[in-house]
This record gives C-alpha cells, structure tokens and sequence, in this order.
C-alpha cells in the first residue's frame, strides 16, 4: 500500500451549457473558451425538456449542449472551474428587480476512463464536498462499454447523444492515459 500521494489519471473537461436560444449559447461557448480552454468539439444543440426546474429563472424552451476542451486537466481543477463557470454565469444574466437571472448554466465536468463527474452548488447526499458550498457527483459510471447512469442521474445524461459524446471523448483520452498523459 502506498504512502505517498501519487498523481491522479488525466481527466478531460468537459461543460454542459443550458441557454434560452443558440444566441446566448453562442455567447457561453465564447466566454468558456476565452476564460477556461480553446473548445475541441462541441455537441448537438438539443431542448432540454427534461425538466422546468430553470425556467422560473430563464424562460421556456430551453437549449442545451456539451463541450469539450482541449487537452488534459488535473482533476483538482474542477473547483476553479466551477467558480469561473460561476462567474460567467453572472456576466451573462441580466439584471431584474435588483438580482442577476442567469440566461446561460454552466456546469463543468470531469470525463475519466471510468466515470462522469458533475460539479454543483447544491448539497445532496450523494454528492462529496470540494470547497466551500461546491460539490462533485458521480453522474456515470463506465461499465461494460457504456457510460451507464445511477439513481441521481439527470435525464438528459442517460440519452444516446449525451453517451455518444462522452464516449468519443473517452476514446480520446485511454490512449493517453496508458502513455503515462502525454497529450
């Protein structure tokens, strides 16, 4: 058993953008790329209709899409990240009634060989604390050639093209990670 800490396996990262219309997804996709890393692909734009949980704050007829950057991240860098998508989400909204209303969500997340993390500000049981009022969630678990999802999984990650993107993102990253991460 080791007594020293060992590096973590590289990780790629990944953003899922939830927007009212392909404009202020455009705009999302810009900001992430200016401020966390140049965007390798980008997924099919779909509506997010699994749920009206955001449209309270962001309308009806809501678009989403994944992203994925480029190269590998150190799996430590999800709190940065998550605070930078945080604050992106700011400088996106619009001001109402004395409050910013967020008009993108960003959430970013980990792909590894074996799973699909999330970060989130919103406590569950089930997700592990990573900084003050952050959590990370396993979202996916691979497993006999598929990402397959838990209890919590969100709708929208259990569909085909949500499996179809991480799984090219995946194949990606396993010839990496076997040569030690060198991109």
């Amino acid at each position: 058993m080791p007594i020293d800490l060992r590096p973590p396996p590289p990780t790629v990262l990944i953003a899922a953008i939830m927007a009212p219309d392909e404009q202020v997804l455009g705009q999302a996709r810009e900001a992430l790329a200016e401020r966390i890393a140049p965007i390798r692909k980008v997924g099919p734009v779909y509506a997010f209709d699994y749920s009206t949980y955001y449209e309270k704050e962001m309308g009806a007829g809501l678009l989403k899409q994944l992203v994925w950057f480029e190269g590998l991240v150190d799996p430590a860098v999800l709190v940065q990240v998550k605070h930078q998508t945080m604050e992106l989400e700011k400088e996106l909204g619009r001001r109402e009634g004395g409050e910013v209303r967020r008009r993108a969500n960003l959430d970013p997340g980990l792909v590894t060989i074996e799973s699909l993390v999330l970060a989130s500000t919103k406590y569950s049981g089930h997700r592990a604390c990573i900084g003050p009022g952050l959590y990370a969630e396993v979202t996916l678990l691979f497993q006999q050639g598929q990402y397959r999802p838990l209890e919590w999984t969100y709708r929208d990650f259990r569909t085909e093209q949500a499996q179809a993107f991480l799984l090219e993102v995946r194949a990606w990253l396993l010839p990496r990670r076997v040569r030690g991460g060198a991109p």
